[in-house]
This record gives C-alpha cells, structure tokens and sequence, in this order.
C-alpha cells in the first residue's frame, strides 16, 4: 500500500491543486504505479487543505519555503530502491504541468500493522 498527500503550503498553491486536481492526482498516480509497481487498488491519493499560517523568516528570505509538498508512504521496504527514480519522475513531470509552483517530495517507510478495510 502507498499512501500519496499532496500538501498545498499556501492559498495559490491550494487553488492550483484544486482546479487541477485530476490532473495531478493522474500524474502523482500513475508515477506510483509505474516505478514502484503497485496495484491500482493499493494506491491512495489525497489532497488536503492548506494549513500554513507562515514560514520561518531564514526560509522565505532564502525563498526555500515550498508551495507543495508531496509525501509517499509506504511500508513495503522492498520499494526503497526505487524511490529516487520515482522523486525523479514525480519532479520531471510535476514540473512539466505545474512548473510555477515549487515542489517538496518526501518519500517514506512507515510500519504498518493492520487495517480495518474489508475484502
């Protein structure tokens, strides 16, 4: 199972995600299913709703405060060698769509125990 939050970092950025949620749902889904091989029913995507108030001033002056961070979770390691070409396909293709928008991409290993889901 991945699990894929798209996290708009500021109201521009959300309205962005919004209007072109398909598009970057599709492109965020489709990365996944490629590289790292996943069935498409162990593929969750959300988008959530910007809750930034504000940034630290050092990272606004060094104009490094994201607009959007991605996150991928997974537990399955077996996946871990492929994470950098999926950051690496995720930022190519991201920048291609939404290239106006500056992009965090951070992937992860989480342990999993149960879910309450039925077949």
């Amino acid at each position: 199972m991945t699990y894929v939050m798209i996290l708009p970092k500021n109201e521009h950025a959300q309205s962005r995600m919004t209007e072109d949620c398909d598009a970057a749902m599709d492109l965020l889904f489709l990365a996944v299913k490629e590289i790292l091989q996943i069935p498409d029913s162990d593929i969750i995507l959300e988008l959530t709703r910007c809750t930034t108030v504000a940034f630290n001033r050092s990272a606004v002056d060094a104009a490094v405060a994201p607009d959007v961070v991605l996150t991928f979770a997974t537990s399955d390691r077996d996946l871990q060698p492929r994470f950098e070409t999926l950051c690496d396909r995720v930022l190519s293709d991201w920048n291609d769509r939404f290239g106006d928008l500056k992009l965090e991409v951070w992937v992860s290993l989480i342990d999993a125990w149960a879910a309450n889901t039925e077949a």
